[in-house]
């Protein structure tokens, strides 16, 4: 082979590497914008329901009572948040040092005895004070032997917290939103399911309902940015659950996260 011939295959190795480089470059770059948008949506929900409570006490509208409540309400949400900041601050440094953004696995040290009855009552009382300004009846009924579950408790959190905002936006006034922790004794399982009496979700939507950014706008003008669902899905099949939607239109939907009863303590 001739030095000319020699010079075309090495620009020709060089320019194929550079190809591939730059793909792979896009290819990461794509995730770890996926992982921002996932991130700044699970932090909306709680922020929003900590500003309106921060809002009532900052206007003296909140009764004496309640204020230390809504103290630690604000307390533990942001503890929370500031959890999911660690984690993305996390999968941040993985992609400096050049590793998979995308990666999914989670450590053992991650998982925890999850107490879910907490957990519910955590959320729904993070939720309470929006449900009562919007005229929306919001209960819990927990199974008494409900056992825990072991998880990933800010998988949990974020799935909770992603339905729960997700009837409220879509629940008009004078509607019920129920949450259910029981046990499945047929299915071998346990169960968490939030119920509401919403407007549902037509039947041509339901097949592309978790697919990400398919948005719509609720009663009151929220518009929602299409994640919810298919974060909490995706949490679902990496912690070994999976989740269930059920609805109909102007008769409400029915959300369940479904855990194997191999993973209860």
């Amino acid at each position: 082979m001739s030095t000319d011939d020699d010079t075309k295959q090495a620009l020709r190795e060089a320019e194929s590497a550079l190809e591939k480089a730059l793909a792979e470059k896009g290819r990461l770059e794509d995730e770890v914008m996926a992982k921002v948008h996932q991130f700044a949506h699970d932090i909306k929900n709680p922020l929003t329901a900590m500003i309106g409570l921060a809002k009532l006490m900052k206007m003296g509208m909140t009764t004496p009572d309640k204020v230390q409540p809504n103290a630690e309400i604000i307390h533990s949400s942001a503890t929370r948040i500031l959890g999911l900041c660690e984690d993305m601050l996390a999968g941040t440094d993985a992609h400096i040092k050049g590793e998979d953004a995308a990666k999914s696995e989670i450590d053992d040290n991650q998982i925890q005895d999850v107490d879910a009855v907490e957990m519910i009552a955590e959320v729904t009382s993070l939720y309470t004070e929006m449900a009562e300004q919007r005229d929306i009846n919001l209960s819990t009924d927990v199974s008494a032997d409900f056992p825990k579950i072991n998880t990933v408790p800010r998988h949990l959190y974020r799935a909770l917290t992603n339905i729960l905002s997700n009837a409220i936006k879509f629940t008009p006034g004078g509607g019920d939103i129920e949450i259910n922790a029981d046990i499945d004794q047929q299915e071998d399982a346990v169960i968490l399911v939030v119920r509401d009496s919403g407007e549902g979700i037509p039947a041509q939507q339901i097949p592309h309902i978790l697919q990400p950014y398919k948005t719509s706008v609720s009663p009151y003008g929220d518009k929602g940015t299409g994640l919810g669902l298919p974060i909490v899905n995706q949490l679902m099949l990496e912690l070994g659950g999976k989740m269930e939607i059920h609805s109909e239109e102007q008769h409400g939907t029915t959300v369940t996260l479904r855990f194997p009863k191999k993973m209860t303590r």
